[in-house]
């Protein structure tokens, strides 16, 4: 191929891969904490209740053992970073019955059983006294509480998409996973064969699952690096290979590539945070989120931490 070619197949490549990035929504839409400082004074207690999380929330996202903190150290507060899964509010629904009074039925017994009152029954039924007859129909109403569906920063997560994550989350259960240590290393030897910064792979590998492949978020990204099925699929079509994401050394491949393109793409290591969180066709649309600007903060902060 002679260079000119190169160059235009380069380009042409080049292009197809930055329409693709475009079009791949966020990698993670659910859950990444934020990161802060810790600072003489503080303590686990005193930061759960500013933060509105719990000791234990707190313990769980930092790995730790005990209560005791240290000032200079970071710690991740869960939920802070991102428009989280919404809470499903109950939902109330009313149905009305029709029943036919039999011998023996007065007022008093037929609110027991329908659960109301004497006087709820006269109201529904615009009864002017307390008798009831047998034959006559009486209309009672039952209360049903549900809970709405479920949602991602105001956008209803699809049953399909909530029965896949339970799925992953039941298969990667039931497997045997590399401990921290070991997703540690392997995060830093797919960056530097891809020629991402390791220190910006593992502090991004960090922030999204504590270097744990068991993670899967309500809207089904999965594993360490928090991939979502469709962005594996299309990053699949862009690079001719396939990506399991439940394994965590494909999971893992999976994002470092993803961060690379996006890099390529993008040209600073912020707007590559920047599309990988928020999506990038996203950010080329509507500009970086509040959310987005704090999960660059949380990373960058991190990313020293593993320099």
């Amino acid at each position: 191929m002679s260079h000119r070619a190169w160059k235009q197949y380069a380009w042409h490549s080049g292009a197809r891969t930055v329409g693709l990035l475009v079009l791949l929504t966020a990698v993670v839409t659910a859950g990444a904490p934020s990161v802060i400082h810790l600072k003489s004074g503080d303590t686990l207690s005193a930061l759960a209740r500013r933060h509105h999380t719990t000791v234990a929330a707190l313990q769980k996202a930092n790995h730790l053992r005990g209560t005791k903190i240290y000032a200079g150290e970071l710690l991740r507060i869960p939920g802070n970073a991102t428009p989280t899964v919404a809470s499903r509010p109950r939902a109330s629904r009313t149905v009305k019955h029709v029943y036919t009074v039999r011998s023996g039925d007065n007022l008093t017994r037929l609110a027991r059983r329908f659960h109301t009152t004497n006087a709820g029954l006269t109201k529904i039924n615009r009864l002017r006294t307390s008798t009831v007859f047998v034959g006559q129909h009486l209309i009672y109403a039952t209360t049903t509480t549900t809970h709405s569906t479920a949602t991602n920063a105001g956008r209803p997560i699809s049953g399909t998409v909530q029965r896949s994550a339970a799925q992953h989350r039941a298969r990667l259960r039931a497997t045997h996973l590399p401990s921290k240590a070991t997703v540690r290393a392997m995060v830093t030897a797919s960056a530097r064969r891809h020629g991402v910064p390791p220190a910006f792979a593992l502090a991004l590998a960090y922030q999204e699952s504590g270097f744990q492949q068991r993670v899967v978020s309500p809207v089904d990204a999965i594993g360490v690096m928090q991939v979502l099925p469709s962005t594996g699929r299309s990053l699949a079509r862009m690079h001719g290979r396939r990506y399991d994401l439940l394994k965590a050394s494909d999971n893992i491949e999976a994002g470092v590539t993803l961060l690379r393109d996006l890099l390529d793409a993008t040209g600073t290591q912020a707007k590559a945070m920047a599309g990988y969180y928020q999506g990038l066709g996203s950010v080329r649309r509507i500009g970086v989120l509040p959310q987005t600007k704090a999960y660059v903060r949380s990373i960058g902060m991190l990313q020293k931490r593993f320099q």
